[in-house]
């Protein structure tokens, strides 16, 4: 079943800017990776979040040759390696404009989808980027980002994350919340009407967002915890307080949050689960697609963008209606852009 959608969440260009530093280009018209521009026509995309990944760990001799993090290259420095990533991004638009266009407004959407051109909203995972300057926050703004996470996996100055260190299913901080800087860059977030992303967000530090964010606010890559005992996941006590928000959350691809078996494996049937469970827990608003490509690996029924018509065809078999799918597939999220990006 094709279905127009919109994915909140993806590491392609990180992917791009690796190969970048290998001095091995990879080019985003089609290549190797779970997203490319062939694989997003073909899948039916309607809006492709490209998010600006930053590893903040970094080996103290570092010399700009070896790799870390199996193989990949690891970064100078925080808020210079998301500029970087800024100048990836805004090649990317520029090599392919015409059927690519950065969209800052829910408006800009709907006029790409008439032009057939589409839409990249720009993202960034890691608030630890901004080096807990407000100023930098701001010039990200400028630049574009409308989404961001207050952490990845390690603390920052603004916040914890929710497993620190091991396996996804160690239990992470439950008393560990926003910092008294974190809570002024979600204010300053909503100031710019830019949305507070709280995937990777420690239990407390959810809350904490909750408690301070007025409208809509997401989980751009996460699963129920209530299915799948995965930090990474929602309680179901999150998944109704981000519905009360009017927030979204997005399913997450990865199988270590579909799967408890060892070694777990992501299947169609799966995320149609997931959906159906948090459709029970929270109502069927709440429930988008984040599908973390390109940050991920493992056993994949669904392995790339290409193959996106094969969620919706489970969530047909799993009892949705077209209608309820297409509210997964773009509408619930779309309504959060116009809700907070106007």
């Amino acid at each position: 079943m094709m279905v127009p959608y919109i994915d909140m969440h993806c590491d392609t260009v990180s992917e791009i800017w690796y190969s970048r530093l290998r001095k091995d280009p990879i080019s985003f018209a089609k290549n190797d990776l779970m997203i490319d521009l062939d694989k997003l026509t073909r899948g039916g995309c309607l809006c492709q979040n490209l998010a600006l990944f930053v590893y903040l760990e970094r080996p103290a001799d570092f010399d700009g040759t070896r790799g870390t993090m199996e193989g990949k290259p690891p970064y100078r420095d925080p808020w210079q390696s998301v500029q970087d990533l800024v100048q990836v991004f805004q090649d990317l638009t520029k090599t392919y404009a015409g059927k690519i266009a950065q969209v800052t407004t829910s408006g800009e959407i709907l006029e790409n989808r008439r032009k057939g051109i589409l839409s990249v909203l720009l993202t960034v995972e890691e608030g630890g980027v901004c080096e807990d300057k407000i100023e930098n926050l701001e010039t990200l703004y400028g630049e574009g980002v409308r989404m961001m996470t207050l952490t990845w996996n390690f603390d920052n100055g603004l916040a914890h994350p929710n497993h620190p260190s091991g396996p996804v299913f160690t239990p992470g901080p439950r008393d560990l919340g926003l910092t008294d800087r974190g809570i002024e860059f979600v204010e300053r977030m909503q100031e710019l009407h830019m949305i507070v992303d709280v995937s990777h967000l420690s239990d407390q530090g959810f809350f904490d967002v909750a408690q301070r964010v007025k409208g809509p606010f997401v989980a751009s890559h996460s699963n129920a915890r209530g299915l799948v005992p995965c930090s990474r996941n929602l309680t179901d006590a999150m998944i109704r307080t981000l519905a009360e928000h009017g927030g979204v959350m997005g399913l997450n691809f990865c199988p270590e949050f579909l799967d408890t078996k060892r070694p777990p494996r992501q299947t169609a049937e799966a995320l149609a689960k997931q959906a159906a469970y948090i459709r029970k827990v929270g109502g069927l608003d709440v429930v988008g697609i984040g599908t973390d490509f390109d940050g991920i690996g493992g056993d994949l029924e669904i392995p790339d963008a290409g193959q996106m018509p094969l969620l919706f065809d489970a969530l047909s078999r799993e009892g949705f209606t077209q209608d309820e799918i297409e509210k997964i597939a773009w509408e619930n999220v779309f309504r959060v852009y116009r809700d907070v990006l106007g």
